[in-house]
């Protein structure tokens, strides 16, 4: 299942310059710097409209980025802004032959109407030994809301068992934490209390306030980048290693 046409282009419109996308991607890159720092080879499955693989090249120019994409929409935004190789597929049947990435990144697809199983075993199929895996999931199953169901999400983790799964599927964890702690308390208020909007909570954001909100994502991602994990929040960061 993947999202309505208008919820791929409102992504693509914002995912550049809103702050959660900000922090997301800070924290993607920072990890592959971090754990995969000379890759040649990685995967975004589930790219959605390419701006994480964009942030990506950025930091790698060198490596050779591929995207999958269930959405024949999604995949020709990530085309145009990234000139990766990207593919329409499902992330529970990687059309991909075995070793074939130095690393994979997946963010917030496991949320999605898929095999999780397969998907995860897919992931470790894909990725050279010593491979690393960054994935970023929805936190705490009792936060689905009206925001999920817009963007097609029908399911969300605690930590425990994101690592679990990761575990379960012969992955070597090395890092798990949330993040969107500090602004934790008015997505709650958000999603939970105020009346439902009719779309998902990608949409533009008064200037100053998305200013407010980016710092304090950024202010997160460096306690993260220091190895610092974050007790609770609206998303979970995993980093694991195919052994």
């Amino acid at each position: 299942m993947s999202m309505v046409p208008q919820e791929y282009e409102r992504m693509a419109a914002l995912e550049e310059t809103m702050w959660w996308y900000h922090g997301l991607h800070t924290n993607v890159v920072n990890a592959l710097q971090k754990h995969a720092g000379h890759l040649t080879t990685l995967l975004d499955a589930g790219c959605g409209t390419g701006g994480t693989l964009k942030a990506i090249a950025r930091r790698f120019p060198q490596a050779r980025l591929h995207g999958l994409d269930i959405a024949e929409q999604a995949c020709a935004f990530t085309r145009e802004k990234t000139g990766a190789t990207v593919t329409v597929g499902s992330v529970d049947a990687l059309p991909y032959t075995d070793a074939s990435f130095d690393a994979l990144v997946s963010c917030d697809v496991l949320g999605y109407r898929i095999d999780v199983g397969a998907t995860l075993h897919g992931f470790h199929r894909v990725l050279r030994p010593g491979g690393i895996c960054v994935l970023n999931m929805a936190a705490y199953p009792w936060m689905l809301s009206y925001h999920d169901k817009a963007v097609g999400q029908v399911r969300r983790y605690t930590r425990s068992e994101a690592e679990g799964l990761l575990r379960e599927h012969g992955f070597r964890l090395i890092f798990a934490s949330y993040w969107n702690t500090v602004l934790f308390p008015l997505m709650l208020l958000r999603r939970k209390v105020l009346p439902a909007p009719p779309a998902s909570d990608v949409t533009p954001f008064n200037p100053l306030a998305n200013g407010v909100f980016r710092a304090c994502v950024g202010a997160e991602s460096a306690l993260l980048n220091a190895g610092l994990p974050l007790p609770f929040g609206g998303s979970v960061l995993l980093i694991a290693q195919r052994p």
